[in-house]
């Protein structure tokens, strides 16, 4: 009983604070339309500040992982020597590249094919690049070693290497110590002996050693791109895939941008139906107010986007599919408000304008605040994500969605009071001018094109559009009868059960190549490469304690057991360790007498080991300051096999009493399929509790905090089910989605339980019933504006754009089903049944 009390006085305060402010606005509509204007006007200043970020590493994997902890502290020990003595196994980051996959529909060295590959080879190299006033050609930026530039498998096109598969002397995985695995695929072998292949992949390698090779190795790779796209249109026979190490970013850019366009056919529509929905006579007319709607949503994200710029955080691309999250809460809210506006209608010759927009506010007012709160509030805590391209997003999409709530709420506001004055005058909804009713016309006997365009009347009862009728008539006439709440308890028991079934087989993380699209040069060259080469890596293990004693028998013993043990790892080939301490320890040069005759003996080893070379680093004083060896993984085609590699080639690190750690630059990827399930359990954990503590504040009932909590987990199982059935992963694109879908899975559900509550009627079945009649036509024609305003985007080739479309559509029908459908039935079964009229302030 003292917890209902509370309840009752918290409505009423809420209930008067609305209705004062509500009253407030249609006192001085002008002062808070103007101030608005002004408002939008200054913040969207802020636009000249943007700036954007679109780098894929920082926006697709954890901020300041381990991995990067780690490529900084091989960077800070070892020198980048790409510029002379290049080791694919020794990079300290990325590989910069350029690279080419020829594939044949028979033998890759057939005369033919082998010649067009030459051909293609030999121009490529002849790529002529303008940079800082300089030709540059391929010669000027290429990595090298042995002053030669480094190009992986062009010994394959080479008479020598051909003469020697022709006699059958090239064997096969390993010919000449060189991995040709890596090289050809589609072999067919006899015995060890290569007979032919399918498939060959030459790579042409740049340097980055300094910034302005690297400034220059990228301007090559641009080029190389344009010229491939041209070059290899010709050849028919062998087919090529091609791409640099910058095609995945810059392929998901230009594919972003392209598919804005949809966007502002988007708006198009939605201007189009919420006009259709907000119809009436020439008075009554609300299609210039769902207009303003939908303007102060626009206001809103310009407003937002603007703040946010000022305050420094750079634009990314992701932040695109904002305005259609942030246009569909305004246009909710827009519908809710203009649905508590008509129920006023019957009070038109006894309240006047202020009067009637408190009313409006002081029904709608907790509604709309809590969705907006709740949204802002779930972006906030997405906000604190470890991935940048996410944070940004949120911060992005969460300024913008208080920016729309504060612009529904005084713009969009004062433009009501306005449409009030204007339909309490008779005046005609374009004209401005004072008419007469239709009846009137009638009765003057007046053409049916008159009376039609030129008549009408301030309403006098609820008067609302087929669109906004027909879901409240519908569900009150079947849902709340016995064989309704039946048939939908049996529905949602199925839903729930095949959402469990299906999220079992939810998969987490994403490949980066799934966001370009199917027409990119980079999807076939991706596809290309991962399904005939896969991925395999040379892990380092990187020594960089200048005190480690090397020459010490038990460092060497410590040393044979760590690769030891590597070895053993189901993720690792045995036999594949390339360890100088190793190689020099079973060499001649071998001799640990004195410390200088070891570093001394090492120098000449390493002279006819040229690629040792990289992976020693001496210090002053005839020290060793730091060192690595490598072992080669098995191929790891999946997220869960790349995670499991480096968290196990960790593991074995960590657990050897010699100081290393485990390191390959393509970690720095990994790192987002181990962190992105935690980071989507806590974030979406963390939206959960706030949503409830948001709601526990505005509606203090248990009863509805707790149908709030069960409607949010059921709406949060759904969509993670059947992200499962509709071949989307838990990762960091839709990770943005599922942080979106915490806030909107509260929206719809609040708006009916803020209707019960604040229903007149004496019995559940009532009160339900008048939920339904409130708030199942505003939310329906929200919902089915949030679709017509994302339809666009199925076309969209965009991985971004498709994932979002999805879950948005999982999101809406979801929340739409659970409000309109599965909440009125438990309302009408367990719901609150004490009165809670509240009285006009």
């Amino acid at each position: 009983m003292q917890l209902m009390k509370f309840y009752k006085s918290a409505q009423k305060l809420y209930g008067r604070v609305f209705y004062s402010y509500g009253h407030l606005v249609g006192r001085y509509p002008i002062v808070f339309i103007v101030a608005a204007l002004v408002s939008t006007g200054l913040l969207a200043l802020g636009l000249l500040r943007l700036e954007s970020e679109s780098d894929v590493e920082r926006l697709y994997t954890p901020i300041n992982s381990q991995a990067v902890q780690d490529r900084d502290k091989v960077k800070a020990s070892f020198p980048d020597r790409t510029g002379t003595n290049y080791n694919t196994y020794s990079l300290n980051a990325e590989d910069r590249y350029g690279e080419i996959i020829a594939i044949s529909d028979g033998n890759i060295f057939s005369n033919s094919s082998i010649g067009e590959i030459r051909i293609l080879v030999d121009t490529v190299k002849k790529f002529e690049v303008g940079f800082q006033g300089r030709i540059l050609r391929f010669s000027d930026v290429c990595a090298r070693a042995s002053d030669l530039c480094v190009i992986s498998g062009h010994f394959l096109v080479q008479d020598d290497f051909l003469s020697s598969l022709e006699q059958g002397n090239v064997t096969y995985p390993v010919w000449n110590d060189v991995d040709i695995s890596f090289l050809l695929a589609g072999v067919n072998v006899s015995g060890d002996v290569l007979v032919s292949a399918s498939v060959m992949k030459v790579t042409f390698h740049l340097r980055q050693d300094n910034d302005s090779m690297l400034a220059s190795a990228l301007t090559w790779e641009d080029t190389f791109v344009a010229r491939m796209k041209n070059e290899s249109f010709f050849l028919k026979q062998p087919r090529v895939h091609f791409a640099t190490s910058q095609s995945l970013g810059d392929e998901l850019n230009q594919n972003t941008d392209s598919d804005i366009y949809w966007f502002s056919l988007s708006f198009s529509m939605l201007i189009t139906y919420a006009s259709l929905v907000a119809s009436g006579d020439c008075v009554g007319s609300r299609n210039h107010l769902a207009r303003a709607g939908i303007l102060a949503a626009g206001f809103g994200i310009l407003a937002g986007i603007g703040l946010v710029c000022l305050c420094g955080v750079k634009w990314v691309k992701v932040v695109g599919i904002m305005p259609i999250m942030v246009l569909a809460v305004g246009v909710d809210d827009m519908f809710l408000m203009m649905s508590a506006w008509a129920e006023t209608n019957i009070h038109g010759d006894d309240w006047d304008v202020p009067t009637r927009l408190g009313h409006t506010f002081r029904k709608a007012g907790v509604g709309i605040t809590i969705t907006s709160i709740t949204d802002f509030l779930a972006f906030m805590v997405g906000a604190t994500s470890d991935f940048l391209g996410i944070r940004n997003f949120c911060i992005f999409t969460g300024a913008a969605m208080l920016s729309c709530f504060l612009f529904q709420t005084t713009f969009f506001a004062g433009c009501m009071s306005l449409q009030l004055r204007r339909v309490e005058a008779s005046r005609h909804c374009c004209t401005c001018h004072k008419i007469t009713s239709r009846e009137e016309l009638k009765e003057q006997g007046r053409p049916l094109l008159i009376i039609c365009c030129c008549g009408g009347k301030p309403p006098r009862e609820r008067r609302d559009s087929i669109f906004e009728k027909l879901p409240s008539l519908f569900l009150t006439n079947f849902l709340l009868t016995i064989p309704g709440k039946v048939i939908t308890l049996m529905m949602f028991v199925v839903y729930v059960s095949v959402s469990i079934w299906a999220v079992t087989g939810l998969r987490q993380g994403l490949f980066l190549n799934l966001l370009v699209p199917p027409s990119s040069y980079y999807h076939g060259y991706s596809s290309s490469n991962y399904h005939y080469f896969g991925v395999r890596i040379h892990v380092q293990f990187v020594f960089n304690q200048a005190d480690t004693d090397y020459k010490n028998g038990i460092t060497l013993k410590l040393v044979k057991e760590l690769f030891n043990n590597i070895g053993q790892s189901s993720d690792m080939k045995h036999d594949t360790t390339n360890c100088w301490l190793l190689d020099y320890a079973s060499s001649q040069h071998f001799n640990i007498t004195s410390n200088t005759i070891f570093i001394k003996n090492l120098q000449e080893f390493l002279h006819g080991r040229p690629d040792l070379r990289n992976d020693i680093v001496f210090g002053s004083n005839e020290t060793i300051t730091a060192s690595r060896c490598y072992v080669l993984s098995r191929n790891v085609p999946d997220s869960v096999d790349q995670a499991d590699l480096m968290l196990s080639t960790r593991r074995i690190a960590e657990a050897s009493p010699v100081q290393t750690f485990a390191y390959h630059p393509l970690f720095i990827y990994f790192e987002q399929f181990v962190s992105v399930l935690p980071t989507v359990l806590r974030t979406v954990g963390v939206a959960v509790a706030l949503m409830v503590v948001v709601t526990a504040i505005l509606l203090p009932h248990p009863v509805i905090v707790a149908a709030v909590l069960f409607n949010i987990l059921s709406i949060l199982l759904g969509i993670f089910g059947f992200m499962a059935l509709w071949d989307l992963s838990v990762s960091v694109i839709t990770m943005i989605h599922l942080v979106m879908s915490v806030g909107f899975s509260v929206d719809f559900t609040v708006h009916v339980c803020s209707a019960y509550m604040l229903s007149e009627g004496h019995t559940r079945n009532v009160r339900a019933r008048n939920a339904i009649l409130h708030a199942a036509g505003p939310i329906f024609n929200g919902g089915l504006s949030t679709l017509i305003g994302i339809c666009t985007l199925v076309v969209s080739q965009s991985y971004v754009f498709q994932s979002f479309f999805r879950i948005m559509v999982l999101v809406v029908l979801f929340g739409m089903s659970h409000a309109v459908l599965l909440m009125p039935v438990l309302l009408s079964l367990v719901g609150p049944i004490e009165s809670n009229r509240l009285e006009p302030s």
